[in-house]
């Protein structure tokens, strides 16, 4: 008696959480759509939608790991190697300074600093502190991904 009503209570207040945020969360046959994009709303979003979340999370780490290992294991052999671990810094800090924007406020300075410390750490540290790194980029990347397969990586519409 008391699960179902906790479970409905719980159903509810994500329906009015998601109806505050202009989403719809999607069921099998719906299109999943959201004009928020925060943090929680991307991992919401994530939910039923296993072949996305699989893919999106699969190709969102690979390029936190790859930066990591090429400029651990094998720029110093070949300097332009440093040009593929540049494009991957800029691929993963756009995805890092959104999502930091949205953990702090719209405060760019924090944002920007997060993303400094996350990206540079996973290169020029060595480590327990790069691998944390590391961990925390492929979490964000892989979520971020993940969310863009499922809901499309579009800006909102303008209303004409």
């Amino acid at each position: 008696m008391y699960s179902n009503t906790i479970k409905q209570a719980a159903r509810a207040a994500d329906a009015i959480d998601n109806n505050e945020k202009g989403a719809t969360m999607a069921t099998k046959k719906q299109k999943v759509t959201t004009r928020d994009y925060s943090i929680l709303s991307q991992l919401r979003a994530l939910r039923g939608q296993r072949l996305a979340t699989v893919v999106g999370a699969i190709i969102g780490a690979v390029v936190p790991v790859l930066v990591y290992r090429i400029a651990h294991h094998h720029a110093a052999a070949s300097p332009a190697l440093w040009l593929i671990v540049a494009g991957g810094l800029l691929f993963s800090a756009s995805s890092v300074y959104g999502w930091g924007m949205r953990l702090f406020g719209g405060q760019w300075f924090k944002a920007g600093g997060f993303t400094l410390l996350l990206e540079l750490s996973t290169v020029f540290v060595q480590g327990w502190e790069s691998k944390l790194a590391l961990s925390i980029l492929v979490l964000i990347n892989a979520v971020n991904l993940a969310h863009a397969l499922v809901v499309g990586n579009r800006p909102a519409r303008r209303k004409a």
